[in-house]
């Protein structure tokens, strides 16, 4: 029953995106070929070719690209994913099997098909795919405890590594999580006689030799239930472990930490195309808001700090001035106070704040400045927060993985809490970033910190 249910919803994914795909390219050549201000614009000199060119091509290329999702993105597995990591997996499938048309269409050289078709075509695909995706996925997910049983999942032992688990799994509509924790393994057995829907199991190894144990896996392997254990080195090297099997043997490979090679470039290229563009957008309001800066307050534009980066080297970091000039001299003299733990200093109602400077960190303004260290290669959109000299010797020896990335503007902890997370909080969120980091995780961080800058919360 279990199987037929997954194998259904992975069959109306699967026939959601060959209709999607169709309507796509049917959307690409009608504007192309028949919407009249598209036209104006780029008239179609070579005339117009019948559609069943184009339908008959779709024949070859719908299937192609959903073996393409199925086989490589593994798109129409059972999890429900969020709704980045959807957006990133449907565009890096369009991609790919975009990449694949034009291949096809050099060997195939009987018709030239119109490249701002493929184009339109490639656009439309993104969107409706990911669109339609979503829609399925709330529809199915407000299904899943009405109509249709949610999936049990039992979670046992305590650590990191399960809480990063627990957390995934609460996401899934379609699944209910029975988090037994490590005091309740004599319960076990008689939770997996019990459920009804259960799916699987996630078991902490450390609790592998436990008394009653072995019984519990024996009754769940009996009854078809997938039993995954979460290894020990995880509570280390979260997000450092793939499993090497070059020597026929599931042996547990740690991998660097830094970014490097492709995965530094795609990153660096996001960071410079972002910075340009918003240069470019907000170049005038950023120069009233400096001219608002000076006027307000003795002193200049920005405010200069020697800060700790990349690989623990020192760089000056730069933000709109929010404070008076003698500010750092000013925390001496009047013995402020810090409402956090953690060498990290930050108050309410700072004294030295100025009045512009109050709305403007109220927004988060003043980050701005750092897109210069953006643009010097000193800092990137999106990772741990660049530290004063005086946090960086606080940090314990745990946190110094953080230096294995270039520093950003915002990060996982300014959308989890800003100013209001502890000090340690904040720093096991960096080392998460640094560890999972991925296309995906960026946009996730990118979508989630409008609406925290917008709320002010956290920020003072």
């Amino acid at each position: 029953m279990k199987s037929l249910k997954h194998s259904l919803v992975a069959l109306i994914f699967v026939l959601n995106d060959a209709v999607m795909i169709h309507i796509a390219f049917r959307a690409a050549y009608w504007v192309r070929f028949d919407c009249e201000p598209f036209l104006k614009v780029f008239p179609a000199v070579k005339g117009t070719p019948e559609w069943t060119l184009y339908q008959d091509g779709l024949r070859a290329v719908i299937p192609l690209w959903i073996l393409l999702f199925g086989l490589w993105g593994r798109q129409y597995s059972a999890r429900f994913h969020e709704a980045a990591e959807e957006f990133m997996a449907v565009s890096k499938g369009v991609i790919l099997g975009t990449l694949l048309i034009v291949a096809g269409t050099f060997l195939y050289r009987e018709y030239e098909y119109s490249r701002l078709v493929m184009a339109l075509g490639f656009v439309t695909s993104i969107v409706l795919l990911f669109l339609s995706r979503q829609i399925w996925k709330a529809f199915l997910g407000y299904l899943h405890g009405r109509l249709i049983p949610q999936e049990a999942v039992i979670v046992i032992g305590e650590g990191k590594s399960v809480e990063v688990i627990l957390k995934r799994l609460q996401r899934q509509p379609h699944t209910r999580v029975i988090d037994l924790g490590k005091k309740d393994i004599s319960s076990l057995q008689a939770r997996i006689a019990s459920e009804p829907h259960l799916r699987e199991i996630f078991v902490d190894g450390r609790l592998l030799d436990e008394p009653g144990m072995e019984n519990a896996l024996a009754d769940a392997e009996e009854e078809g239930l997938d039993i995954k254990v979460l290894p020990d080195l995880l509570e280390m090297r979260m997000g450092e472990v793939t499993v090497d099997d070059s020597l026929q043997l599931p042996i547990l490979h740690l991998k660097p930490l830094s970014l490097h090679g492709l995965r530094y470039f795609v990153k660096r290229t996001f960071d410079l195309t972002m910075c340009l563009l918003i240069l470019s957008v907000l170049f005038i309001p950023f120069l009233i808001l400096s001219i608002l800066i000076v006027l307000d307050s003795r002193g200049g534009v920005f405010f200069v700090q020697e800060r700790v980066g990349f690989k623990e080297k020192r760089f000056k970091c730069y933000k709109f001035r929010t404070m008076s000039v003698d500010a750092e001299k000013q925390l001496d003299e009047m013995n402020l106070k810090s409402f956090r733990g953690g060498p990290a200093f930050k108050m309410k109602g700072d004294p030295r704040v100025t009045r512009t400077g109050r709305w403007i960190r109220k927004f988060s303004l003043d980050e701005f400045g750092q897109l210069i260290n953006i643009l010097r290669g000193e800092m990137s959109w999106i990772g741990p927060r660049p530290q004063v000299l005086a946090e960086a010797q606080g940090n314990p020896e745990w946190a110094r993985k953080r230096y294995r990335i270039l520093p950003g503007i915002t990060g996982l902890w300014q959308v989890s809490g800003r100013a209001d997370l502890p000090y340690e909080d904040m720093m096991r969120l960096d080392i998460y970033y640094l560890e999972n980091w991925s296309p995906a995780l960026d946009l996730k961080i990118l979508l989630k910190t409008l609406p925290v800058v917008l709320g002010a919360k956290g920020a003072y």
